[in-house]
Order: C-alpha cells, then sequence, then structure tokens
C-alpha cells in the first residue's frame, strides 16, 4: 500500500501547490489601490511589450538581485514588497522611495569609500549620494567604463555596479512623470487652458512686441516642468531601462513613444501653428498622471478610475493584443515555473538519495513523480517564455541554461525509466536543479527575453543550430554527472551496496550518453559552420565559441576512442566524462566572458570566479575517484598500478596533490566571488 500510496499522495499535493501560484493571482482588497492592475499594462522595453510588472521585476533583479524588495511601509514591520508597489513609489512619491534600501552592495571597499556601514548589505538612495558620493560615482564610473572589462578590479566592478544601478533608478524615475512636476495631472491641465495664451506670449516675447509677462511667465515655468530637454534622445532604441510608456493612437504610425517625448510632440505640433494655437495631449499621458498624482494623493478610488479609463483607452484604440499578452506575461511572473521546478527537483533529490540509503523503493519512485512533475511544469515555462519572444527555445544565456537543465531532466527520466536503478533520478534533479539555479544568477543583468542581436535574428537556425547543439551540451553534463554518481556511490560503497550490476549500469549509461552527445554536439557545430558562412562570410574562423564547441566534440570523440582503443576502462571513463563537464562548462560560458570575437555579444562576465570554482570541483572529484581506483589497486597482492606503470605510492602522492591545488583554487575563486580576499 506505502509503495503507491505514498508516491501519489504526494505528487498530487505538490502538483496542487504549483497550481494554486498559477490560479491564485495576487490582488488587493477593496478601497486599495490596483498595483497589480497597474502592473499589468503594456510598455515598450528591451525591444518587446511588456508588462510594467516585468519592468519593476527586471529593474530589482539588477538593483537588489532579487525580483521583490523588503523594507518596513510606514514604519511598521519589514515585509516583503512586490516590485510593482516599489516602481509605483518611486515614479509617485519619489521622497519616499529614496528612503528604501533596495541596492544591494556587497563590496566592503565600496561601502568604506562610501561612508556605508559594512554590516548592511542594502542601501538607500539617500544612503548612496549623500555628501559628495554622486558625483564621486558618475566620475569614477566613467574611468572605470573606458578600462577593459578584464582589467577591472572586484572594487570597480562592484563600484561601476552600483552607479549603474542608480542610472537604472533614474530612468524609471523619468520614464513615467516628469522629475520636476509637483501636481502632474493639475499641471497637465493647467498647460492645456494657458496654453492659446502662453503661446501668444511666448511669440509676442520673441518679438518685443506687448504682452502680459506673468502668461509668458507661467507658460515657461510649465514647459520647464513638464518637458526635460534631451531626455527623450536618450530612448531611441526602446532599451537600457527606457521605457516607452505612450501607445500608438488608432491613426498613429509614430510607434511607442517615452512620456518626455510625447509631450515635447505636443508641443512642437501645437506651436507650429500661426494662430489659434490648441495642444492636444496624449490620453495616455493624461491617464498617466492622473493615476500617478492619485497614487501621491493616497486617493485609491481615482487611482483606479484613472486606470480602468486608460485600459478603455487601449481596448478602443487597437492594444487588445498588447493587453491579453501582457496579462498573460503577468501571470507568467507570478506563477514563476522555473522556481518551483527548483524546489521540486531538490525534494526529488532527497528522496532518490533516502532510497539509496533505506532500500526501499517508494522514495524512489516518488522522485522519479516529482521529477516528470517538474518536467511539465519546466516544459510549459519553456513553452510560453517560446510564445512570448516568438522564438526557439535559446536565445542567450538564460535561456540556454534554462534549456539545458530540461534536457538533462528529460535524458534522466529516461534513464531511469529504463534502468529502475534511483540513478537517473539523482543525476536529473542535481542537473536540472543546478542549471536553473545559474539561470537565476543570470537573471540579474535584467530582461532575459530582450531584442536579439541582427546576427541572430533568424528562427531557421536558432532552431537548428542551437537546439541542436545545446541538446548535446546537456548530454554531456548528464554524462558527467552520472559519473560523478559513480565516484560517490563508489566512496559510500561500505555503507550504501555498490555491486557489479550498479557499477556497470552506470557505465552502459555514460557510455551511451556520451555517443548521443557526440552525435548532437557534431552535428550543432558542422549547422553552426553553415550559419556562420551565411552570416560573416567564412565557415570557421577560431572565434573561441567555436573553438570551445569544437573542444567539446573533441573530448567527447577521445573518451569514445579511448573506450574503443582498450586505453581506459571504468574509472578511466568515469574519469574522462566528468572532465567533460570542465570542458562543457568553460566552452558554454566561459568563452562568453572573455568579451572577445564575433559571439561576444549579450553575455557576461560576473560569474568567471563560480565558474572556476565548478571546474575545481570537477578535478577534485575526478581525482577523488582515481585516488580510489588506486587504493583498490594497491590492496592487491602484487601492489603494483597499471595506470602509467607507476607504484601505487607514487599515483597516490600525484593524486593527491591535484586534489589539495584544485581545492585550494577552487576555494580561492569562491572568496573572490563573495568578494573576500586573504
Amino acid at each position: 500500500m506505502k509503495k503507491l500510496f505514498v508516491p501519489v499522495v504526494v505528487v498530487v499535493v505538490m502538483a496542487l501547490w504549483a497550481l494554486m501560484g498559477l490560479l491564485r493571482l495576487p490582488s488587493v482588497a477593496d478601497g486599495q489601490p490596483d498595483l497589480y492592475g497597474f502592473g499589468r499594462l503594456p510598455v515598450l522595453l528591451d525591444g518587446r511589450i511588456q508588462p510594467i510588472d516585468s519592468t519593476a521585476r527586471n529593474a530589482m533583479q539588477v538593483i537588489r538581485h532579487k525580483s521583490t524588495g523588503r523594507y518596513a511601509r510606514n514604519g511598521g514591520e519589514v515585509e516583503t514588497i512586490p516590485a510593482i508597489e516599489w516602481l509605483l513609489e518611486l515614479v509617485a512619491k519619489p521622497e519616499t522611495a529614496r528612503t528604501r534600501p533596495v541596492f544591494r552592495i556587497d563590496n566592503e571597499e565600496v561601502k568604506d569609500n562610501l561612508g556605508l556601514d559594512n554590516s548592511e548589505k542594502h542601501f538607500s538612495v539617500n544612503d548612496i549620494t549623500t555628501g559628495n558620493n554622486f558625483e564621486r560615482l558618475a566620475r569614477e564610473s566613467g574611468r572605470i567604463h573606458s578600462k577593459e572589462t578584464s582589467l577591472r578590479t572586484p572594487y570597480e566592478k562592484s563600484l561601476k555596479s552600483v552607479a549603474d544601478s542608480l542610472l537604472i533608478y533614474q530612468r524609471l524615475a523619468k520614464s513615467f512623470r516628469p522629475q520636476r512636476s509637483v501636481d502632474f495631472a493639475g499641471e497637465l491641465k493647467q498647460f492645456e487652458e494657458i496654453f492659446p495664451i502662453g503661446m501668444a506670449a511666448a511669440r509676442a516675447h520673441e518679438t518685443g512686441a506687448e504682452h502680459d509677462e506673468e502668461d509668458h511667465d507661467q507658460f515657461t515655468g510649465l514647459i520647464d516642468r513638464l518637458i526635460e530637454p534631451g531626455a527623450h534622445e536618450g530612448d531611441r532604441g526602446g532599451v537600457m531601462f527606457w521605457p516607452r510608456v505612450i501607445p500608438p493612437g488608432n491613426d498613429s504610425d509614430a510607434g511607442w513613444r517615452s512620456l518626455n517625448s510625447s509631450l515635447f510632440h505636443s508641443i512642437t505640433n501645437a506651436a507650429a501653428a500661426d494662430r489659434d494655437w490648441k495642444i492636444e495631449i496624449d490620453p495616455a499621458a493624461k491617464a498617466y498622471a492622473g493615476m500617478l498624482t492619485a497614487y501621491k494623493n493616497d486617493k485609491p478610488e481615482e487611482f483606479n478610475s484613472a486606470l480602468a479609463g486608460y485600459r478603455d483607452y487601449l481596448h478602443k484604440n487597437g492594444h487588445n493584443a498588447a493587453l491579453g499578452k501582457t496579462g498573460k506575461e503577468f501571470a507568467f511572473n507570478n506563477f514563476d515555473p522555473f522556481y518551483k521546478c527548483e524546489i521540486l527537483y531538490v525534494l526529488a533529490f532527497l528522496l532518490a538519495c533516502g532510497g539509496w540509503l533505506t532500500l526501499a523503493k517508494w522514495p524512489n519512485q516518488t522522485a522519479y513523480n516529482l521529477i516528470a512533475l517538474a518536467a511539465v511544469i519546466h516544459t510549459s515555462g519553456l513553452i510560453f517564455r517560446m510564445w512570448l519572444e516568438g522564438r526557439p527555445p535559446v536565445t542567450n544565456l538564460y535561456s540556454a541554461a534554462v534549456f539545458v537543465g530540461w534536457g538533462a531532466v528529460i535524458l534522466g527520466l529516461i534513464l531511469e525509466r529504463i534502468y529502475r536503478d534511483g540513478i537517473g533520478n539523482v543525476v536529473a534533479s542535481s542537473v536540472g536543479f543546478v542549471t536553473l539555479l545559474v539561470a537565476g544568477g543570470l537573471s540579474l543583468s535584467g530582461d532575459t527575453m530582450e531584442m536579439l542581436q541582427a546576427v541572430l535574428d533568424t528562427n531557421f537556425w536558432l532552431a537548428t543550430h542551437v537546439v541542436i547543439i545545446t541538446i548535446g551540451y546537456s548530454a554531456t553534463f548528464v554524462a558527467g554527472f552520472l559519473a560523478i554518481v559513480f565516484v560517490v556511490r563508489d566512496f559510500v560503497s561500505n555503507k550504501v551496496p555498490f555491486d557489479k550490476s550498479n557499477r556497470a549500469s552506470i557505465t552502459k549509461m555514460i557510455y551511451g550518453i556520451v555517443c548521443f552527445a557526440t552525435l548532437f554536439s557534431f552535428v550543432g557545430t558542422v549547422l553552426g559552420g553553415i550559419w556562420a558562412d551565411q552570416s560573416w562570410g567564412r565557415f570557421w574562423g577560431w572565434d573561441p565559441k567555436e573553438n570551445g564547441a569544437l573542444m567539446i566534440v573533441i573530448w567527447n570523440a577521445a573518451i569514445l576512442h579511448a573506450r574503443w582503443g582498450g586505453l581506459i576502462r571504468e574509472r578511466g571513463l568515469v574519469a574522462m566524462a566528468i572532465f567533460g563537464n570542465a570542458v562543457t562548462a568553460w566552452s558554454f560560458f566561459g568563452t562568453n566572458m572573455l568579451g572577445i570575437g564575433l559571439h561576444s555579444y549579450g553575455f557576461m562576465d560576473k560569474a568567471f570566479a563560480w565558474l572556476m570554482v565548478f571546474v575545481c570541483a570537477q578535478l577534485v572529484v575526478m581525482t577523488g575517484g582515481l585516488m580510489l581506483g588506486t587504493l583498490g589497486q594497491a590492496a592487491k597482492p602484487t601492489g603494483q598500478a597499471v595506470a602509467l606503470g607507476l607504484p601505487p605510492v607514487v599515483l597516490l602522492i600525484v593524486e593527491g596533490i591535484v586534489i589539495v591545488v584544485s581545492a585550494a583554487a577552487g576555494l580561492f575563486y569562491l572568496l573572490n566571488a563573495m568578494g573576500v580576499w586573504v
């Protein structure tokens, strides 16, 4: 009974838990401003239409390294704050927003130089810009920006990150409301009323004719408060957190505009007339003015009324598709499928390991069912991202990490279905969790569905070359993690039975997956060369990314040839498969961190230390597996090791040195990644 009951109950409970996140979208109580309705409104940013909720979350990811804030409201208890509430406060109540500790700073040297408390991690704008800190940040950021990325110190990288976060903060603040505006809605209304009189006074002032100076001063004062000269020039690409919030009208082909450029356009069009000046402010600008003014004055009814009016305007002017899409993306953001998958993979991993320790079958079956559930959610998340982007599943490093994890999970489920020994469960859950964790780190750079580089803007090659080669990378990681499982099982074999059949099954899995990985990585590399020939006029140019892809093909081929030729046996196969993790990680991620080559676009350099930690960890595990074999060989009566014809004691010394050096290097890079210097 337990064999069937427990797996079914656990999966049903976790499925209901996941489903509730999709069905129960966040809402506000009656009599409160509809924050989440505001978050569903569409804007143009990073080359795509997205909900304001995504804009807020992505900005918070960059600034705070999380998609939510955490601080006290109105002097109350500290609590988790949705990003959309923070953004609305930022644009409607800037004085209050400047006191919110949302900027994360880890580097102690940066904190010292800015006069910040070393014991804290999060700071407000007021904390960071106190004294002459703002001018110092601007000056230092300019100097660091001109310096080659690879030559920047951890202090310089952290300081520039703070400066970039402040820039994002300022740009968001300017995107929804004029910064010098005091009463946005009232000022727009007043400006419409006095525009004809003000224009007449301005023209008379220019020509020296008689006019009312008070009318002229009031008119120019309103213009100064509503328009920031040159600000609308910064958002031509719609990128870098310059959201365009004003949609095109029903009879307009001008496209999306920034608020500043929309107001500037309205003024210049009205001023172009010879007489009878009448200005027409875009209804969207009026709607935002009404919402933000109401929110500033704590009038939720007026806020919700202005929000409803703006949604009606969007419906009437042909933006139903945009509203529908942003509403679905809002639901996707709140469902957060990949985070739910991380939790499911962790639970499945613990259950699979528990099955090994207890030798019971129900934990392993439960783990398999949980992984299958996670795979469904994982797949749904991938498909939904594809629909939102209108692209194949892999377009950048973030989506590649998500796809690699998905491929590993599917392969692990297949292996578990065939062998039913828990090994496939362990590999699927561990690789799935690690890759999604990496993806979470990659999301800190901002929008993960940004506009593609021109050379990448082809769905055919994204769906063939990129998908196929990524499957090859995924399979190589699966083989490597299978090998790690082999070493771990071998290490604890005195507590957990690890007989010859178990060893043989893992070895067969590794060999089969390496064959699979070799095929896909080779075909994907060839297709990449054809794409390169079409895009850049050459099939192969020894670009770092191209070299990395070739390294994976060569290494997988080397494993197979060494196995066929009898150069390696069981442990040699395991060791080479583990090192394949290091080769793939470097080729997949590391080459993009070099900042050189045609494939360096759109990637980050912040994860180098963590990459080195991963590589060192693989070296430690690989060498540890070889050491276990050497110890076993030394226990034999002959006392002779086969490898290299050396005595066991010599091999043990060499292997011990490799482990110590690799562990020390990994520790160094880990401390470096944490901002600690020893």
